[in-house]
């Protein structure tokens, strides 16, 4: 169940990025889509709040390294340059601090996947069919190898995002709008509970496939009995990467320094239960701040300046 709320989560993730960039493109259908501001957009949507939370990462590594410089020049920098580029070569040790990428949960792998895909939409463009530009498809190609070869990626975390292009291509050739109904809600918490049940991963093929089939009908319109639209849910949604980038550091703060491991150690399952309650409500409640004065202003200075 827990292995579910994490990769599952990451799996939805992945395929909400491919089914709102695919409807982008199915709807543009020209060769007036500017890819180079898509690409900074894209840049001034990730950076600004990831930056935020490693400098975070950063700062606690300084103190778990008594602000001791503990490893040579070059190290140092090529891991600080590691982590600012999205750790796409791997969330190196910062400073000889091992297991440096526990403090933020290890989320940042998801992250040059996330890149790897805009890199390559103009290439999936032209399988839709949809006009770009040579010099375009093929630099942004380039750039998606050198990601993917630097990463060491694995072509089975693309599966995702096809369930994400694999909604939008069905939305956009045929109405959808009967999976509104509640009987579509029961199926879809069934395969989901099937899922979680005989699966321990929901990075495997058939719990991906079982998630996608879920979003096709939340893409529908099927509001899972009101909950999606639920003002609270919607609220959540606005502030998810925010969540997502800070949870785990706000979980090693409060483990690490707050309680202690040895401390921790000792909790019963109630009393640890209640730190993540109280640790959840605090996560929330800064996601909420850095969203109103991070993220949002970012997004809001792109799209003056674009004007």
């Amino acid at each position: 169940l827990f292995n579910h709320f994490g990769q599952t989560s990451v799996v939805f993730f992945f395929i909400i990025t491919a089914f709102l960039f695919t409807s982008k493109l199915i709807h543009k259908k020209t060769i007036d889509f500017d890819w180079k501001k898509y690409i900074i957009a894209r840049f001034f949507r990730m950076f600004p709040m990831y930056f935020f939370s490693i400098c975070i990462v950063f700062i606690i590594v300084a103190i778990e390294t008594n602000f001791e410089i503990k490893d040579s020049f070059i190290a140092l920098l090529k891991s600080i340059g590691s982590w600012l580029f999205f750790c796409i070569d791997g969330p190196l040790d910062i400073n000889s601090q091992e297991n440096t990428y526990i403090i933020n949960a290890g989320i940042a792998w998801t992250l040059p996947y996330e890149w790897m895909f805009y890199f390559l939409l103009p290439l999936l463009a032209t399988v839709y069919k949809i006009k770009v530009n040579t010099k375009i498809l093929l630099s942004f190609t380039f750039i998606f190898l050198l990601l993917f070869i630097i990463n060491g990626s694995s072509l089975k975390k693309f599966i995702p995002f096809l369930g994400g292009v694999a909604c939008a291509l069905l939305l956009n050739t045929k109405n959808l709008t009967h999976f509104k109904k509640n009987n579509y809600t029961i199926i879809g918490l069934l395969v989901i509970s099937i899922s979680v049940y005989f699966f321990n991963s929901g990075l495997e093929l058939l719990p991906i496939l079982i998630s996608s089939l879920v979003f096709l009908l939340i893409s529908s319109g099927n509001s899972f009995f009101g909950i999606l639209t639920n003002p609270f849910s919607r609220k959540l949604g606005q502030i998810t990467y925010s969540l997502y980038l800070l949870h785990g550091i706000m979980l090693y703060i409060i483990f690490r320094f707050v309680l202690g491991y040895e401390k921790t150690s000792k909790l019963t399952d109630l009393e640890y239960w209640s730190v993540i309650s109280i640790g959840l409500f605090l996560v929330i409640l800064l996601s909420q701040i850095t969203y109103k004065y991070i993220e949002l202003p970012m997004m809001n200075f792109y799209k003056s300046n674009l004007k």
